[in-house]
């Protein structure tokens, strides 16, 4: 006699089109309210208040172009606030323009990613099925940068779209993003490997496999080539960006790399309450990149690539930037945490806004906010 069948889990129900807007109104608003409140409060002017850290750097290379050490900074992301800002006008400053071209980008990524995940376009981690994914992404710790001054917003809509259109099989539209990946972050490197490795699970045979996995490839490679000529005219030096990112703190060992990950290199000094919480963060982006690795082996393999990108500089001190570009993970994550009891889920957003709130103002009032 056969047991009684169990009952089917029950469907869940889609994710309502309004919440990931809902989300980003909520995010936009409250960082936007903090930065206001700040600038009254403690008389900072609203124009320094959006030009901190990085966002000078880029301001610098809008309105008097590359100097010694701004190499570091790909050009892409201050080339197309430069553009805009001719276009209307010349002159807006520029962490005003750049602020707008973010959010524009940011807003573009919500409309391309819900628009396709209702179509079923995008499979996997690509697209989140709960509110909480949405909510993990914007409420990342440093999700600031995706609205303002910084190259994040640019990158979370050219990598979406690199990967989104890879998955499809859709080759020279996802090698057109490719290349302004790579112009735009280190990170787009990572990119352009993931994008191949996407397009080429898609062909059946391994001679497929192979020639998708090299165009896409060579096609990278060109758009590297570029960057590099671009360096070479502009520099003198073809790998000067390379060379500019000295100047940041950087270990000479595998062994240095190692050891800053319980912070024990000779600039460690003292415990940082939030090194301390960029090196949390940086464990729990590690598991959710492994059990990504799992569903999805090339998405897993571009979070753990961006992780592992960082232990160069000898400790984890930019993990909350890093971060808040990858979409698969935060999407991965807030979907699991979906499915946890209750009071874990109101926990760790608490926790998160917390953080969230705590960050971003960091950042207005001039402290390491990365």
């Amino acid at each position: 006699m056969r047991p009684p069948a169990q009952p089917a889990a029950p469907a869940r129900a889609p994710l309502p089109v309004w919440l990931p807007w809902a989300l980003t109104a909520l995010m936009l608003a409250h960082h936007v309210g903090l930065w206001a409140w700040t600038s009254a409060r403690r008389d900072i002017p609203l124009l320094v208040l959006f030009e901190r850290w990085d966002s000078s750097h880029y301001s610098t290379l809008v309105l008097q172009g590359y100097v010694w050490p701004l190499w570091a900074f790909l050009p892409l992301y201050p080339g197309a606030v430069w553009l805009l800002r001719q276009g209307l006008g010349g002159t807006l400053p520029p962490q005003v323009v750049g602020s707008l071209l973010s959010t524009l980008c940011l807003l573009a990524f919500v409309a391309w990613n819900t628009r396709w995940g209702r179509q079923g376009r995008l499979g996997g981690a690509m697209t989140a099925t709960t509110g909480w994914g949405w909510f993990l992404l914007l409420y990342g710790p440093a999700s600031f940068t995706l609205h303002s001054h910084h190259t994040e917003g640019l990158f979370l809509l050219l990598s979406f779209g690199a990967l989104a259109f890879a998955s499809r099989g859709a080759l020279l539209p996802c090698a057109l993003l490719v290349a302004l990946c790579v112009w735009t972050r280190n990170q787009g490197v990572f990119v352009a490997i993931t994008a191949a490795l996407l397009l080429a699970a898609r062909e059946p045979s391994w001679r497929g496999r192979c020639t998708r996995f090299a165009t896409l490839g060579a096609l990278a490679l060109l758009a590297f080539g570029g960057l590099l000529a671009f360096e070479w005219a502009r520099a003198g030096d073809p790998l000067m960006f390379l060379k500019a990112q000295r100047e940041w703190n950087h270990v000479d060992s595998v062994w240095g790399a190692i050891r800053g990950l319980w912070l024990g290199n000779p600039w460690h000094r003292g415990f940082s309450v939030w090194l301390f919480l960029r090196h949390v963060f940086g464990l729990l982006w590690l598991i959710a990149a492994l059990v990504l690795l799992r569903r999805d082996w090339a998405l897993g393999l571009y979070a753990l690539l961006s992780l592992l990108v960082m232990l160069p500089q000898g400790d984890l001190g930019n993990a909350f930037r890093f971060g808040a570009v990858l979409f698969p993970v935060m999407f991965l994550a807030g979907d699991w945490l979906s499915t946890r009891p209750v009071w874990l889920r109101w926990t760790v957003a608490l926790l998160l806004v917390w953080l969230n709130h705590k960050v971003t103002h960091g950042y207005a009032i001039g402290r390491w906010a990365y």
